[in-house]
C-alpha cells in the first residue's frame, strides 16, 4: 500500500510540476506581448514627438524666411510653440556675423545651454539646412536641438531649440512595476531615466526593448526594461487550482487503473476456452482498429486541403471585387481533393473485403508529377524545396494510381518533416524515377540528418515510429501497397547526409523484354 501512496504522490507531484511550467510559460508569453505592445506605442508616441519638433523648426525658419523679415512675427510664433509644447525650454536665434550675438532668445542664458561660441562654432560648420543633436550642459535631462539656416535672415544664421527630455515620456504617469525607462543622446549620455533597473541576477527573465526614435535629426535611444513579478508569472490560486486538478486526476487515474488490474486478474482466472475467444476477439478489434487508424492517417490529407481551399473560397466570396473563375477554381479543386479521399476509400475497403485495387497501366512520371502537385503548396508554406529528377525513359509500371500516389505522397510528407527545420538553404527533397536493373520506379531522398543505424531494420514494422506525434502506421501501409503489386520499399541513409526511400515496382512484359533487348 505505502508503495502504491508513493507513486500517486509521486505522479502527483511531476504532472503538477509540469503544469505550473506550462501556466508560467503561458503567462510569460502573454506578458512578452503585451510589454512589446506597449513598449512599441510609447515608441511611436515619442518619436511623433521628436518630429513635431523638427516642424517647428522648420515653421520658424520660414518665419524668417519671409519677405517682410519680421521678428515680431517670429517671437509671436515662438511664444505660441512654447505656450502649448511645454517640453520645448527654448529658442534661440544666433546670428555668426559681424559680431556673433543672440538675435532672439526667450529666456536668461540658462544652466543647461552652452556659450554662444561654442554654439557659434558647431551651427558654422553644418551645411545649410542641417540639424543636428546637441547634449545639454552639466549633464541635464535636456538637449539642444541646432539648425542651421540656408541664408542669413534679420541677422540670423541658426536656430536652437531646447527640449526637456523628461516630458518625452509623460513624467506623470505611473509607471508598472519592474519597469525602467531610459532615454539617449546619439553620444551615449543618458538623458532620461525613470525606474529602478532590472536585477540581471534574479531567477525572472528580463523584458526588453530597444529602438532609435524615427526621426532623422533626434536618433535617441529608447530603451524599456522590465522584470515580470512572481505573483505575475506564478499566481496563487492559478497554481492552487491546477494542483487541486492534477490531484483528482491522479486519484481518477489510479482508480481507474486499479480497476483495470483487478479486470486483468479476473481474465486470468478465466477458462481457457473463454480465453481464447477472447484473445479472438481481441485480435480482431486490434485489426479494426489499425485499419481505422490507417484511414484516419491517408484522409488527413485531402481533407487539411480541401479545408485549406474552402478557407481560400471564404476569403474570396467575400472579397469586394469578386471573381468567378477564382471561386470556379477553388470549387474545382475540393470536387479533385474529395473523389482523391473517395478514391483512397475505396482502396481501403476493397483491402478490408480482401477484394483488392484494380491495377493499370500508369506512367510513373506523371505520377510523380501528380504528387508534386499536391504537396507544392505545403511545402512552400515551409519554404522547402521540391526537385523533380523525371528519366525520360521511365517505362510505365502496373499500378493502382491512387495506392501508389499515397506511397509517394507519404514519403515526401516523411521527408519535409525531417528537413523542416534545418536551414532554409538545404530544405531540400528530390523525387527521381529511375529504369534500371530488370525494374523501374521512384526514389525518394531528402537532405536531413538522416536515420539512426538502429531505428533502419524496424522502419516498416507497425506502431514503431521516430516522430512524437506519429503513430507508426504510415511506412507499414506504404510498404502492403507497393508488396501488392510485385515490389519493395527500401530505406537507407546518404553518404553526404539524409534519407532515401526507394519504391521498386516490377516491369511491364513489353517494357522487360524491350530492357533484355
Amino acid at each position: 500500500m505505502s508503495r502504491r501512496v508513493a507513486g500517486v504522490l509521486g505522479a502527483w507531484l511531476m504532472l503538477t510540476v509540469i503544469a505550473v511550467a506550462l501556466v508560467t510559460t503561458v503567462n510569460f508569453v502573454r506578458l512578452r506581448n503585451s510589454f512589446e505592445a506597449e513598449a512599441r506605442t510609447l515608441h511611436r508616441v515619442v518619436s511623433q514627438r521628436a518630429d513635431q519638433h523638427d516642424a517647428h523648426l522648420t515653421s520658424l525658419a520660414a518665419v524668417l524666411a519671409s519677405p517682410d523679415h519680421s521678428l515680431a512675427t517670429f517671437r509671436a510664433v515662438t511664444e505660441a510653440v512654447l505656450r502649448f509644447y511645454p517640453r520645448i525650454t527654448a529658442i534661440d536665434a544666433i546670428s555668426f556675423a559681424p559680431v556673433p550675438n543672440w538675435a532672439f532668445t526667450t529666456r536668461e542664458l540658462p544652466s543647461d545651454r552652452h556659450d554662444l561660441g561654442e554654439l557659434v562654432a558647431i551651427a558654422s560648420n553644418l551645411p545649410a539646412g542641417q540639424t543636428i543633436v546637441l547634449a545639454g550642459a552639466n549633464d541635464t535631462a535636456a538637449y539642444h536641438l541646432v539648425k542651421r539656416l540656408p541664408e542669413a535672415t534679420v541677422q540670423t544664421n541658426a536656430l536652437v531649440m531646447t527640449i526637456d527630455a523628461k516630458r518625452l515620456m509623460d513624467p506623470e504617469a505611473d509607471l508598472p512595476k519592474g519597469m525602467r525607462l531610459a532615454l539617449r543622446d546619439p553620444s551615449g549620455h543618458e538623458l532620461v531615466q525613470r525606474g529602478a533597473p532590472p536585477s540581471l541576477g534574479g531567477v525572472m527573465p528580463v523584458l526588453a526593448f530597444e529602438k532609435e526614435l524615427g526621426s532623422r535629426s533626434q536618433p535617441l535611444l529608447l530603451r524599456i526594461s522590465r522584470s515580470p513579478a512572481m505573483s505575475e508569472l506564478l499566481p496563487f490560486m492559478a497554481n492552487a487550482l491546477v494542483a487541486t486538478l492534477m490531484g483528482i486526476g491522479v486519484l481518477l487515474a489510479s482508480f481507474v487503473q486499479r480497476e483495470r488490474h483487478a479486470a486483468r486478474e479476473a481474465r486470468e482466472r478465466a477458462s481457457f476456452h473463454e480465453h481464447q475467444a477472447r484473445l479472438a476477439h481481441a485480435m480482431r478489434v486490434n485489426t479494426v482498429g489499425e485499419m481505422a487508424s490507417g484511414i484516419a492517417h491517408e484522409l488527413t490529407q485531402p481533407l487539411t486541403a480541401i479545408l485549406s481551399s474552402s478557407q481560400a473560397g471564404l476569403r474570396l466570396a467575400s472579397s469586394p471585387s469578386l471573381d468567378p473563375d477564382e471561386i470556379i477554381g477553388v470549387l474545382d479543386a475540393n470536387v479533385r481533393l474529395a473523389k482523391r479521399a473517395g478514391d483512397i476509400l475505396s482502396r481501403l475497403r476493397a483491402y478490408v473485403t480482401n477484394s483488392g485495387p484494380v491495377p493499370e497501366r500508369m506512367s510513373l512520371n506523371r505520377l510523380v508529377r501528380n504528387v508534386a502537385e499536391l504537396v507544392q503548396s505545403d511545402l512552400d508554406r515551409r519554404s522547402i524545396a521540391l526537385n523533380l529528377h523525371l528519366d525520360p525513359d521511365a517505362p510505365s509500371a502496373t499500378i493502382d494510381r491512387v495506392s501508389i500516389e499515397q506511397v509517394v505522397h507519404n514519403l515526401v510528407r516523411n521527408a519535409s518533416d525531417a528537413v523542416e527545420s534545418l536551414p532554409q538553404e538545404r530544405r531540400t527533397i528530390t523525387v527521381a524515377t529511375f529504369f534500371k536493373d530488370g525494374s523501374t520506379g521512384i526514389a525518394v531522398s531528402d537532405s536531413g540528418s538522416g536515420i539512426p543505424p538502429a531505428d533502419l531494420p524496424r522502419l516498416f514494422e507497425p506502431f514503431f515510429t521516430t516522430k512524437p506525434d506519429g503513430m507508426g502506421l504510415g511506412l507499414p501501409l506504404c510498404e502492403r501497397l507497393v508488396e501488392a503489386f510485385g515490389g519493395q520499399i527500401t530505406a537507407a541513409n546518404v553518404p553526404k547526409g539524409g534519407a532515401v526511400f526507394t519504391i521498386h515496382l516490377p516491369l511491364i512484359a513489353e517494357d522487360r523484354k524491350e530492357a533484355a533487348e
